[in-house]
């Protein structure tokens, strides 16, 4: 079925998240890109499969076509399995990514 603007409706990830390792006490970067119409697309984080808790470390910018995740301050707790979920009117597609927190070691 076609929207008002004559375009039929879609949605895809433009890109996907990447799994990422990082040191304890630093800063992640997780951004979740999709395309699609009708606008607007919604962009929902889950960590392990339960919304995402947003607190004084963990932030969430959502844009027109974007969502990122910014956790600071990485604490072990953090490491998990981090989903971001696009949809809009025509659907919704999922990326998902693995975050590593712990010591890294200097070679």
């Amino acid at each position: 079925m076609d929207d008002s603007t004559g375009k039929r409706p879609y949605l895809r990830l433009t890109s996907t998240l990447p799994n990422v390792t990082r040191a304890l006490g630093g800063e992640v970067r997780l951004k979740c890109e999709a395309a699609g119409a009708p606008l607007p697309i919604s962009f929902t984080w889950l960590k392990n499969n339960a919304p995402l808790e947003k607190n004084r470390r963990t932030k969430v910018r959502n844009k027109e076509y974007f969502s990122k995740l910014i956790i600071s301050d990485l604490d072990v707790l953090d490491s998990g399995y981090y989903l971001c979920s696009a949809s809009n009117s025509a659907g919704t597609v999922n990326t998902t990514a693995v975050l590593r927190v712990g010591f890294l070691t200097l070679i």
